[in-house]
């Protein structure tokens, strides 16, 4: 009977999960695309002033084209540089013993969140209905 109320309190919180998830990484995505674009604009206006400031001092066209994709070129090699830096490191396996632990506080966030989301009495029903469920099956 436990275990059939289990699985469907837990069916309903991992439905829930899935469409929190979904919205915070369109939320994400969308933050991120805004992002880039306004760094690509802010890039292409930096790398027009870096050449009319070069050309202002005296530099030919030609001479300011080249200086602006030397530093580019730079700025590139030192990104792919600090890439290996920035690599995030493999999390080693959880203790049993402790994950043991966290698995009866996620049971009880888990049920604490389902009596939130869809209320008392509807759990109330649910557990009563798996409870003449699994005693019929018997």
């Amino acid at each position: 009977m436990l275990r059939s109320a289990l699985a469907l309190l837990s069916s309903l919180q991992v439905g829930l999960r899935i469409k929190e998830s979904i919205e915070r990484s369109v939320r994400q995505a969308v933050v991120v695309a805004v992002a880039v674009v306004v760094l690509i604009a802010a890039a292409a206006f930096g790398l027009l002033a870096a050449y009319q400031a070069l050309i202002v001092h005296g530099f030919t066209p030609a001479a300011a084209a080249g200086i602006v994709a030397a530093s580019l070129a730079l700025l590139g090699v030192l990104i792919l540089a600090t890439l290996p830096l920035l690599a995030r490191k493999r999390n080693q396996a959880p203790n049993m013993l402790a994950a043991g632990g966290e698995g009866v506080g996620m049971l009880d966030q888990g049920v604490g969140k389902a009596m939130q989301s869809v209320g008392p009495v509807t759990l109330l029903s649910i557990a009563f209905i798996a409870g003449l469920l699994a005693s019929r099956r018997k």
